[in-house]
């Protein structure tokens, strides 16, 4: 868990000065996986976890840990959330790891 604290400081204390990307755009924390950008159409949560769990190779057994986050609202969405993706729409979410249990695969 020092190393999921680690990684998170390191990351938040990060200024992300580039412009806002159209549409709707899915990040990621580990930096070798490219963000996953929507410029139209309807999308539910969960769709946009699936397609995110599948570039990162995680498990479908796994993927329900994992959810998308919103930094600037402090937001988590729940699977049913409808995006509604058009030319006026700039969101930039996060996908995460939304649970984490202790001792989980051996760790402390």
């Amino acid at each position: 868990m020092a190393f999921c604290a680690k990684m998170r400081s390191t990351k938040k204390s990060e200024v992300n000065l580039e412009a806002q990307h159209q549409g709707l755009e899915v990040l990621f924390y580990l930096q070798d996986k490219s963000p996953i950008c929507y410029t139209s159409g309807e999308f539910t949560s969960e769709e946009l976890c699936i397609e995110a769990a599948q570039k990162c190779s995680i498990s479908p057994l796994c993927h329900n840990l994992f959810a998308l986050f919103d930094e600037n609202r402090r937001l988590w969405y729940a699977p049913n959330q409808v995006f509604k993706i058009d030319e006026k729409t700039s969101q930039r979410l996060y996908y995460r790891m939304r649970y984490y249990f202790t001792n989980w695969h051996g760790t402390k």
